[in-house]
């Protein structure tokens, strides 16, 4: 076999190798957001018929608008750019949602604590996507949607101070 045809094998084998690892990164960051927005608007919907709290119910309503609007534009994003988009939460936030389906006492709380983590997750996810992407879409996206995922940490976190403490919290001890 001729040396070019050689080194035009080995370049084309690089080529894919490259590009199919890039496709897992794209894939990784659309697969989590995408889960996490579905988890946000369900465990919302849950919280809007079990929550006590005014407080709650008005953030649960702005978490399911916000995030299906989320969930669309990624839908649209993922579809241009040839990407599958998962229909339901990560298994590990499936499970967050049963807890929180068959929680009474201490609802709000457990709710709120939920809605803490899964944001600052989210937030991570984000400003690491807005800032490291190699695919300007993702980027831009991730930059777009990083002022709306801070008001909602902040919003969250305005809620769980008010918030007493569950009886299923960790509470450091005292040496």
């Amino acid at each position: 076999m001729n040396s070019w045809k050689v080194k035009w094998l080995i370049a084309l084998a690089l080529n894919v190798q490259i590009l199919s690892s890039y496709a897992v990164t794209l894939n990784a960051f659309v697969e989590d957001a995408v889960q996490q927005s579905i988890f946000q608007t369900e465990s919302a919907k849950v919280a809007l018929t079990k929550s006590s709290s005014s407080e709650v119910k008005d953030f649960a309503n702005n978490m399911v608008s916000e995030n299906s609007h989320l969930y669309l534009e990624l839908q649209k994003l993922a579809q241009q750019l040839h990407m599958d988009v998962p229909t339901e939460p990560s298994l590990a936030s499936k499970a967050k949602l049963m807890r929180l389906e068959y929680r009474d006492e201490s609802f709000d709380r457990i709710y709120i604590d939920g809605q803490v983590e899964t944001l600052e997750q989210r937030m991570t996810l984000f400003k690491k996507e807005a800032t490291s992407s190699e695919n300007s879409d993702l980027k831009a996206f991730a930059k777009e949607a990083l002022p709306g995922i801070l008001k909602q940490v902040g919003l969250a976190k305005n809620i769980q101070t008010k918030l007493k403490p569950s009886a299923g919290a960790l509470t450091p001890v005292e040496p």
